[in-house]
């Protein structure tokens, strides 16, 4: 098992959906953060008191929120090349803030909302103001993923030490980061669905009857390769499933549908360019079972 204690950012700070919804928060967390602090500041012309303050409000999140999205877009593009460090991702969240600042900084000098500060005071009190609205909610976004891998690695320790899984007879398969390092081992019974995410996979597998997951650093074309020979195939372009583990499948709407036999129902559409091969697996399947 590998900790997570080499100088590299959580995977899930590097995940476009989570970064994206990061973006939402810390959205949220300004209009909440500014309503309350408006009235202690003469820097803060944030709220919806007036016509013209709305509209400026409304105005501002219109060009920081794309700008924030447009920034973990880019930093998700990045990390697809090469592991971003812990310093590399502080630096670019720095450069953020400088930009977010600015936009703040041009906002206020533009329309006057009746602000009392000289321009040389607003020159220090719109940055600590913005770093704090981006501070308080980027920290808690980094102890959350911090949380998740933490408990992430528990349950790496949990599997890799699961008797059961030692002693099914089933094969245990390997799997390997884009950089080859080994992360976890897994029955291949164990295994219902792997879901590609950007360049990440996340393997779906039961651990002591529940549906966990683990996210993986690596391309989809990579794992499929590792798993040739096995039963698990890919069923459309973002997933591979378990052949073993489908409970029922038939015709919906004119496409293959497939039910994976756990209690979530799993139900997943399988795209033509994979029809005849799902179909070759279950038939191969229910000709070796006895009595067929």
């Amino acid at each position: 098992m590998t900790k997570s204690t080499d100088n590299t950012v959580p995977k899930l700070m590097l995940q476009k959906r989570f970064l994206l919804q990061a973006v939402l928060f810390v959205a949220l967390f300004s209009m909440l953060f500014m309503a309350l602090y408006q009235p202690f500041s003469n820097t803060t012309w944030f709220g919806f008191n007036t016509w013209k303050q709305s509209g400026v409000t409304i105005l501002f999140y219109f060009v920081a929120v794309p700008t924030l999205i447009m920034s973990k877009l880019l930093l998700s593009g990045m990390s697809k090349l090469h592991p971003i460090s812990v310093r590399r991702f502080l630096w670019w969240h720095i450069a953020e803030f400088i930009v977010i600042a600015t936009e703040y900084y041009l906002f206020t000098v533009s329309f006057k909302l009746g602000l009392s500060r000289e321009l040389p005071q607003l020159l220090i009190r719109i940055p600590s103001c913005v770093a704090l609205i981006l501070a308080i909610p980027y920290t808690i976004v980094w102890f959350y993923a911090q949380y998740k891998a933490k408990k992430e690695e528990l349950e790496l320790f949990k599997v890799t030490h699961n008797r059961e899984t030692m002693e099914s007879g089933h094969r245990l398969i390997q799997f390997r980061d884009s950089q080859g390092k080994h992360k976890m081992s897994l029955s291949e019974d164990s295994i219902f669905y792997i879901e590609s995410q950007d360049n990440y996979v996340q393997i779906f597998y039961n651990l002591e009857g529940k549906l966990s997951s683990y996210l993986l650093r690596c391309s989809t074309q990579k794992i499929e390769e590792d798993l040739d020979g096995t039963s698990i195939i890919r069923c459309r372009r973002s997933f591979l499933v378990n052949t073993a583990k489908i409970a029922r499948y038939g015709k919906e709407h004119g496409h293959l549908t497939i039910t994976l036999d756990h209690p979530s129902g799993k139900t997943i559409t399988v795209t033509p360019a994979y029809y005849r091969a799902i179909l070759t697996q279950l038939d191969n399947r229910e000709a070796q079972q006895p009595g067929v």
